[in-house]
């Protein structure tokens, strides 16, 4: 089981989290921590580490964080150093989450595992319209294509 701790800034990991909720359901094994306009690094540290202390010595945990080089990831990274089962990985959107939760129960993956399965998937989750509609679409079976153009 690997725990996941969304994070960013304002409210976009509760945002992330309740969105979340509304598509895959309930996930005790997720978490939001909100970067508050007052707050700075030493807020977050605290915000990360008092969530990091409920958990089993050892737990694979995976921090999925907004934005690179902000202050959810500087502080993320900073508990992260030196320690082989945190990991934590930018850039996190919806598609992210649900295949994160999809795949935080596989006993074999580890968190760091997960984080690069995410990175290479997250291409597969941004899609042009434009694109989209030049696909063949197939009908019953047939390979006839429809004329979309």
């Amino acid at each position: 089981m690997i725990e996941i701790i969304v994070a960013g800034h304002g409210k976009f990991a509760a945002g992330m989290a309740e969105a979340a909720g509304m598509i895959y359901g309930d996930h005790p094994n997720l978490t939001a921590i909100s970067f508050e306009n007052k707050e700075g690094i030493e807020d977050l540290k605290n915000h990360y580490r008092q969530k990091l202390k409920e958990f089993p010595p050892q737990t694979e945990v995976l921090f999925l964080i907004d934005i690179f080089g902000g202050s959810p990831y500087n502080a993320a990274i900073q508990l992260a150093y030196g320690h082989k089962n945190i990991e934590v990985l930018t850039g996190v959107n919806l598609p992210i989450l649900l295949e994160a939760l999809n795949l935080q129960h596989e006993l074999d993956l580890s968190a760091s595992q997960l984080a690069h399965h995410l990175k290479n998937y997250n291409s597969k989750g941004l899609k042009m319209f434009s694109e989209e509609i030049r696909k063949p679409v197939f009908n019953q079976g047939t390979k006839a294509e429809d004329d979309l153009s």
